[in-house]
């Protein structure tokens, strides 16, 4: 794709994300979209023919690039304590890149949880069960709690990840982080949250 067709479209995804997080799918209109993106609707259109298709799109470019990477690194042959390591800081890259995503997903979720549930990046996505093989050893070799499944364990990840985001606004008024202070206070949480994951894991 020439650079400036990837430019249009990286500033259409950029401005339906905002407006979409704003507005909620159905509120969402493709005329705020293509002003906000500096084009025409015709133009905006051009690269995306309906609003459903828009919105996968930006779907696409934020989960649909972290989970063919979370498979990847399930398929190696990594011990359980670094994958999840990783697996940590792989969430924790996408929603620092994109940290209005966590709301947005909750307002999509209240309003419409079926376009999610349609879309083709989430058509056939097992990472949770792809995980439960290396759990499984993990567990024959009673390196972790017997209990412990490849489900909760992604759901900690994404919660524990995605929370501070979603409290970013009162956090920030309470403590009086400005935007700056905020970013370096979820990152630093990072830590935070991979060891309280690998507490809660352990034998």
């Amino acid at each position: 794709m020439p650079a400036i067709e990837s430019n249009t479209q990286g500033l259409i995804l950029e401005a339906a994300l905002h407006e979409f997080h704003q507005n909620g799918f159905k509120g969402a209109r493709t005329s705020r979209i293509a002003a906000a993106a500096g084009i025409s609707r015709t133009m905006l259109h051009y690269y995306f023919s309906t609003k459903e298709a828009l919105f996968e799109a930006v779907l696409s470019k934020t989960f649909g690039a972290v989970l063919p990477h979370f498979l990847q690194m399930v398929g190696k042959e990594m011990e359980v304590f670094e994958l999840i390591e990783k697996l940590v800081e792989s969430v924790a890259d996408m929603l620092e890149e994109h940290p209005g995503l966590p709301s947005f997903i909750v307002n999509i979720l209240n309003e419409s949880p079926e376009l999610l549930l349609n879309l083709t990046a989430f058509q056939g996505e097992d990472s949770p069960h792809q995980l439960e093989k290396v759990l499984k050893k993990a567990r024959d070799q009673q390196l972790i709690r017997p209990e412990v499944c490849g489900e909760d364990l992604m759901i900690n990840i994404w919660a524990l990840c995605s929370t501070p985001y979603l409290l970013a606004p009162y956090i920030s008024a309470k403590e009086q982080r400005n935007a700056e202070a905020m970013k370096e206070f979820i990152r630093e949480r990072r830590k935070t949250t991979l060891a309280f994951i690998l507490y809660g894991i352990r034998t």
